[in-house]
């Protein structure tokens, strides 16, 4: 299920990446995963996916894959919700 405004406006404040990470793998399990790590601005920033479709999102990952681009890449795009989450334990949901 995706997360909200309102559901969002509703998770608690952080005080660590750890904090956070654990928050969100405790509540949405294998659906919450860590899809790449970046620097910006000096700083780690952990991109997560929330899986919303199982069946498009493995098969949208397989085909970026396997041939480098994805035709109907939509379907993959609305497969998943982006979760950034910094060091500090801020969160960025992406609606």
């Amino acid at each position: 299920m995706k997360i909200s405004r309102q559901a969002e406006a509703e998770i608690p404040e952080f005080n660590s990446y750890a904090e956070a990470q654990k928050y969100f793998a405790e509540k949405y399990g294998e659906k919450f995963i860590l899809a790449n790590i970046e620097m910006i601005d000096g700083e780690e920033v952990f991109f997560y996916h929330l899986i919303l479709d199982e069946k498009e999102y493995y098969a949208g990952r397989d085909k970026l894959a396997k041939d480098g681009y994805i035709h109907d890449s939509l379907s993959f795009i609305n497969s998943y919700q982006p979760i950034e989450i910094f060091h500090d334990g801020r969160i960025h949901v992406i609606h």
